[in-house]
């Protein structure tokens, strides 16, 4: 499938459906929200992720994770983003933090970083390589990283060889050139030069329980429709209901990986 780096991912992140996943997970942007960030920082730092250093996060959206690392690692994050709306919200929020020499705005294709080779001590993503062209981007991860630096990252992963159909849906509502099983990410890290050293299927983890609607939801889904309108509601829903609907079958979740570059 080609796969245009600088294609807009149509609804995902346009202004209802960030506010839709504002209201599901928060300004972390990613399934586990907080508690999936901190959980891959402890790991990250069990195998090794140094502080003190350059960081570099791939697609640091909104900036709640990048803020975060460069508290729990006092690092400086280098924040690499295609889109101007995320860098804004970034930048604001890291001044009212007091940490704008820390998270530093570079707005650029994560397939094509503006770096120098071997320039930074380490790299962070979360959730976000599910809809980049993945063996560009963990090949650029690896030119940029010094040897011995660690690669820490999430992502949504397919659990079982997924149909053409299926393919093709989540290519339609969430923008995906594709989905790697754990394996397969395993292959991909390990031909670019890193040494694999967790690679774990976080589904569970990563997915809540049985959800119980807060007693403000009928409310807030009015005040959605009419700011977006029923088509906005509708493709929302749909969305979430067919990534869940793969979870929940044991073709789809989430997967944490953290690999070191081969000196």
């Amino acid at each position: 499938m080609d796969h245009d780096p600088w294609r807009e991912t149509d609804g995902v992140y346009d202004d209802s459906g960030m506010a839709w996943s504002l209201r599901s997970v928060g300004p972390h942007l990613h399934p586990g929200s907080e508690e999936a960030t901190v959980a891959l920082a402890a790991r990250a730092a069990q195998y090794g992720l140094k502080s003190g250093g350059r960081i570099l996060e791939i697609a640091s959206a909104l900036g709640a994770p990048a803020r975060f690392v460069a508290r729990r690692f006092s690092s400086t994050v280098i924040c690499v983003d295609r889109d101007p709306r995320m860098h804004r919200a970034l930048q604001a929020a890291a001044a009212v933090e007091e940490l704008s020499l820390r998270c530093l705005s570079v707005r650029a294709l994560t397939e094509h970083l503006p770096l120098r080779d071997g320039c930074m001590d380490g790299a962070w993503s979360q959730d976000a390589m599910c809809h980049m062209d993945k063996p560009a981007v963990v090949q650029e991860c690896a030119r940029v990283l010094r040897p011995g630096a660690v690669f820490a990252f999430s992502d949504w992963i397919a659990r079982t060889e997924l149909s053409t159909a299926e393919l093709a849906m989540l290519a339609d509502l969430w923008s995906f050139p594709s989905l790697l099983t754990i394996s397969e990410y395993v292959l991909l890290l390990d031909s670019a030069g890193f040494d694999v050293l967790v690679a774990e299927d976080r589904t569970t983890a990563s997915s809540s329980g049985a959800a119980v609607a807060p007693p403000d939801q009928a409310a807030w889904e009015a005040s959605f429709t009419a700011r977006f309108g029923d088509e906005a509601v509708e493709r929302n829903r749909l969305r979430t209901d067919a990534w869940r609907g793969l979870v929940v079958a044991g073709r789809g979740g989430f997967g944490m990986f953290i690999a070191r570059r081969r000196g």
